[in-house]
């Protein structure tokens, strides 16, 4: 990718004063509205940041109004510059609320004309020509013979029978073939059947695109100038550059001015796009069956050479990776025999350097899946060029494109375990895991987010702005900014919450008696004090780290006690909440015991939660391999990994979990965190000061 371009740009007069306008129709129009000044100082950073081609950083506490800030300066910018407004979220309840209220609520509230489109990846889509192969049409003989075989097994009769139904649904035109909304419930087992990847997909040579979902999605988002997505498509997508007949999949990145909501998420996404996985075992057999899928190749070019090799040079380069993979598997014995106790086995290569011993195998198999992956790429090109004569043919393009992603798995694995890490930057996490089934999985991972966020975004991408509620501890943007890479010119700015909260509210951290780390009796003591000092009548949330102390503390509770609570897994998610929201409007009480995704995004206004319980502090785990491999290199450089790591993490997240208490200027209550090293370590009063402003009950 080329490095962005800065263009002399500014905030004109004409557009300050369509945000104005904006802004004044939308008081106007919205009933209840109120001025805060907190959403007013976030729609300045805002304009300032999309109208200049800059970067601005807004951390926004609940109750600023955060999407009515980024809207009323982005929407009135993106018009007036014909750039593309891009929307993305961490989750896909604030994908649902943005496109399905909050922007056509905007939008109607100031008069502003814009198209919107949610962009999500294709196989969240109805793939019509799967479905009606998958109902029995086009199942005639194919001119392969029987031979590609894509699945272990055929579809049982009721799926054929729910994919029959999805597809008259879609052609009688009741739904969009969009499966997150699906008339019929589809099994984990049946939705890769009527779905496909990039890779196995004919585009527009397809005998369906006229009625592809899929396409239709892409058309929609293409020509919309507002677009809701998330963090892993956007990521994805600028990492693709062009697809789908050489156009970009969301707008090229000139073309874009980016909104990063819950931008707290996008350092972990962006660290996940540039990992990679290879189950060993797995792939040694998949790989050693390509031959079948080769074979076919040729005959449907009928050419003597694809990638250069003819049919038996693919064929073998095929049954070498095989077998290489199969040896490599055999040589990690020789290094690393987990002990049978092992709950979760796992291998990590100190500060990222692998044994010497294998750096051969390592190159070997990268270079023979190299070659591997240059014939399918072409395999799978020449292919779709041709025009699908039967089902036959359209079968071998599907295995293809799944083929591809298979080597592109393997040689992603082996690229970043040839790579040399760089001088003076973090190195890549590599380990390797073990399955309950005893098959080895090879993993590497970047440790850092800034190396491909400053690649994808900041240098890319025309302006950004990232804003969310919790980004930093106690306004200190230090920790975000190493993290994610984030421009030394950016604006960034912490805004101050529009609540009450030192009268609202009280952070209170008892003398409790044992600290989280004693096994035994934390539980216990946890248990009694919810027992004895929560408000049963009332609505309240424990949130805890791990599961088994979840169960544990909830297993503890008195009978009379127990039935009031909710423990997170024992049901649906959105049912729990429903149960949990009906009985406190009824007054009844209840209480929710979460893990972290209860401790993010959870709205429980008023009387539904007037207590949250921390039951201690949420570190990152020091056995993660990301976090153990940042650890050792910070520390080799004389830096504290703790105070870098460790310390901004849990802030963030006990941000996040004190969040669930205020949502409103009524709302009343108390957070309760039952970790006594707040009390007894030098770090608990940096914790403690910067957590959000309520009036403080210590010890």
């Amino acid at each position: 990718m080329t490095e962005k371009v800065e263009a002399p740009r500014a905030l004109t007069e004409e557009v300050k004063t369509a945000i104005r306008d904006a802004y004044a129709k939308l008081q106007a129009n919205t009933p209840g509205f109120s001025t805060r000044r907190s959403q007013s100082q976030m729609i300045g950073v805002v304009s300032r940041a999309l109208a200049s081609g800059g970067v601005g950083v807004v951390e926004a506490p609940t109750g600023v109004g955060k999407s009515l800030g980024y809207l009323t300066a982005g929407v009135p910018i993106a018009l007036a510059s014909k750039k593309k407004l891009v929307i993305s979220t961490g989750t896909v309840a604030l994908q649902s609320q943005l496109v399905e209220r909050d922007i056509p609520n905007f939008l109607k509230a100031t008069g502003l004309q814009a198209t919107v489109a949610l962009a999500k990846g294709r196989t969240r889509y109805l793939c019509t020509r799967n479905a009606a192969e998958a109902q029995g049409e086009g199942a005639q003989e194919s001119m392969f013979g029987d031979e590609v075989l894509l699945y272990e097994r055929p579809l049982a009769p009721i799926e054929m029978d729910v994919a029959g139904k999805l597809m008259r649904a879609f052609t009688e035109g009741r739904w969009n073939g969009d499966l997150d909304n699906a008339p019929e419930a589809v099994t984990p087992g049946l939705r890769p059947r009527i779905t496909t990847p990039a890779s196995g997909c004919a585009g527009r040579r397809c005998a369906y695109s006229t009625q592809c979902p899929v396409l239709r999605a892409r058309n929609e988002v293409r020509e919309a100038q507002i677009v809701v997505t998330n963090h892993a498509l956007l990521l994805s997508a600028l990492s693709i550059g062009e697809s789908d007949n050489g156009q970009p999949l969301i707008a090229a990145p000139a073309d874009m001015l980016l909104v990063l909501d819950e931008g707290h998420h996008i350092g972990n996404v962006a660290i996940d796009q540039g990992a990679a996985s290879l189950p060993l075992d797995d792939m040694a057999r998949r790989t050693g069956r390509l031959q079948i899928i080769i074979a076919g190749a040729y005959r449907a070019v009928d050419k003597d050479k694809i990638g250069n090799l003819l049919p038996n040079e693919a064929i073998d380069a095929a049954a070498r990776v095989a077998k290489l993979l199969k040896a490599f598997a055999d040589g990690i014995a020789q290094v690393w025999t987990p002990a049978p106790d092992e709950r979760e086995p796992l291998w990590r290569a100190a500060n990222g350097r692998l044994p010497e011993a294998w750096r051969q195998p390592i190159e070997e198999l990268a270079d023979e899946t190299r070659t591997l992956l240059n014939w399918a790429t072409a395999a799978a090109a020449q292919v779709a060029k041709g025009k699908p004569e039967d089902a036959g043919h359209e079968r071998l393009q599907r295995s293809l494109g799944m083929a591809l992603e298979m080597i592109q798995q393997q040689y992603d694995l082996w690229a970043g375990w040839r790579r040399e890490d760089k001088e003076g930057q973090p190195p890549m996490a590599r380990w390797i895991t073990l399955t309950r089934d005893g098959e080895h999985v090879l993993h590497c991972s970047p440790v850092s987010a800034a190396m491909v966020l400053r690649k994808l975004l900041w240098d890319e991408v025309d302006s950004v702005v990232m804003t969310s509620a919790t980004l930093t501890g106690g306004g200190d943007f230090q920790a975000l900014a190493i993290d994610n890479g984030i421009p030394e010119e950016a604006e960034m700015v912490s805004l101050a919450s529009p609540f009450d909260l030192p009268n609202q509210a009280q952070l209170v951290v008892p003398p409790f008696p044992v600290t989280p780390d004693d096994r035994e009796r934390h539980p216990k003591e946890v248990a009694k004090y919810l027992a004895a000092e929560l408000d049963w009548d009332k609505g309240s949330i424990v949130l805890f780290t791990s599961r088994w102390k979840m169960e544990k503390v909830a297993e503890l509770m008195p009978a009379t006690l127990r039935r009031k609570v909710l423990v997170q897994g024992e049901g649906a998610k959105q049912k729990m909440i429903d149960e949990h929201l009906r009985r406190t409007a009824a007054g009844e009480g209840s209480v929710l015991f979460g893990l972290n995704s209860f401790g993010e995004g959870l709205d429980l206004p008023g009387e539904a939660c007037t207590t949250v319980v921390i039951t201690q502090v949420p570190f990152a785990v020091p056995t993660d391999p990301q976090t153990s491999t940042l650890s050792e290199w910070f520390e080799s450089r004389g830096l504290n990994s703790f105070n870098l790591i460790a310390i901004p993490h849990a802030l963030r997240t006990l941000t996040q979990f004190a969040g669930r208490l205020i949502r409103t200027s009524t709302d009343t209550g108390r957070v309760v965190i039952l970790d006594s090293r707040l009390l007894t370590r030098r770090y608990g009063r940096r914790i403690i000061d910067a957590l959000p402003p309520f009036r403080r009950v210590i010890g």
